[in-house]
């Protein structure tokens, strides 16, 4: 799980990098091009970087139930796989070959993949499904404000509004349907949601990390 979140560190490293480019294309080189997009740019990767981590702690935390190394929870328990999938994990299982090019677990983690690569975990709601599957923590929300000093209330409007402006973004071109305007859009503002995905992952990777 650590090599997950030194990936979403990164990931987020790469987002505040673009901050560091728009204030020194602003700033001191008073380019009076409309620069805005990096600023978009910000929120769009750092949304999908906190996504990336979910989709990630979920698919290493079940391949750790899988293999005894974690607690099983309910929601995992009822996770399903073909049954092709089921009849090369059981013809593996009980092989006596004492060298095998694949293991049971890759199977596993293929069907874990399938299922998952078209889901978004960005919905504080999706998210808290996800990782039902390797947290068995009823009130994950609570728990996770709870280490930020905050409401779980706040936590996921929070998160909701920065994944409603990435929408607007991505699927709208940031466009106001009334006035066929692009919204304005500050680096403040940026900076500060920004900031709080990158808490927020750190304390959901603590969160599932210390509960295994």
């Amino acid at each position: 799980m650590q090599r997950a979140f030194n990936q979403f560190n990164n990931n987020i490293k790469s987002v505040k990098e673009l901050e560091i480019l728009h204030y020194h294309l602003i700033s001191e080189m008073q380019l009076p091009n409309d620069l805005s997009d990096i600023l978009r740019s910000q929120l769009v990767y750092a949304v999908s970087a906190l996504d990336k981590l979910i989709h990630e702690l979920v698919r290493i935390g079940m391949l750790q139930s899988f293999l005894g190394q974690r607690l099983k929870t309910n929601k995992f328990n009822t996770f399903s796989i073909s049954l092709e999938t089921y009849n090369k994990i059981q013809q593996l299982s009980q092989s006596t070959e004492i060298l095998q090019l694949e293991r049971p677990e890759h199977f596993f983690e293929q069907e874990i993949i399938a299922k998952h690569k078209h889901l978004a975990f960005q919905d504080p709601d999706k998210i808290a499904d996800a990782l039902s599957f390797i947290w068995e923590e009823k009130q994950k929300w609570q728990k996770i404000a709870h280490s930020l000093t905050m409401s779980d209330d706040y936590i996921k409007k929070r998160l909701k509004n920065i994944v409603s402006r990435r929408n607007q973004i991505v699927h709208e071109s940031d466009i106001d349907v009334q006035t066929n305007l692009r919204n304005s859009i500050d680096a403040c503002d940026v900076k500060e949601s920004v900031d709080f995905i990158s808490l927020l992952g750190q304390k959901i990777f603590n969160a599932v990390n210390l509960n295994p």
